[in-house]
């Protein structure tokens, strides 16, 4: 009996330790979607072109700690193209809008994954 106290007392101070001490604290929380525009170029005396699609990254981000957090870099990929958005600063607690710059599109299916982010 006295064992399994024992055994018992070190897997929760085992847990404890993990969750406050090793465990990786989430700092950012980032919502996030693509935004795709279709331009027509024609003209009276030209041929005809196919439309033109750009495509970035929109989205928030909110800084969910305690700390104020600085210099944000999300660099995203969309098609295989690299974007970034950047961000000064966040206090604890505040939200921003945040898009990148646009690409023009090869493919008529668009993918994105945020590839890393960065801050101090």
């Amino acid at each position: 009996m006295k064992n399994l106290i024992i055994i018992m007392l070190i897997a929760a101070g085992g847990y404890f330790v993990y969750e406050y001490v090793v465990k990786e604290k989430t700092v950012l929380e980032i919502n996030a979607d693509k935004s795709v525009s279709t331009s027509h170029s024609m003209d009276v005396d030209a041929p005809a072109l196919g439309p033109t699609k750009r495509g970035s990254v929109r989205g928030t981000v909110k800084n969910v700690s305690d700390n104020v957090v600085t210099n944000i870099v999300l660099k995203y990929k969309l098609n295989t193209e690299p974007l970034e958005a950047r961000i000064d600063q966040l206090e604890p607690g505040e939200t921003r809008s945040f898009s990148t710059q646009s690409v023009m599109l090869r493919h008529s299916e668009v993918t994105f994954y945020l590839e890393e982010m960065s801050y101090e």
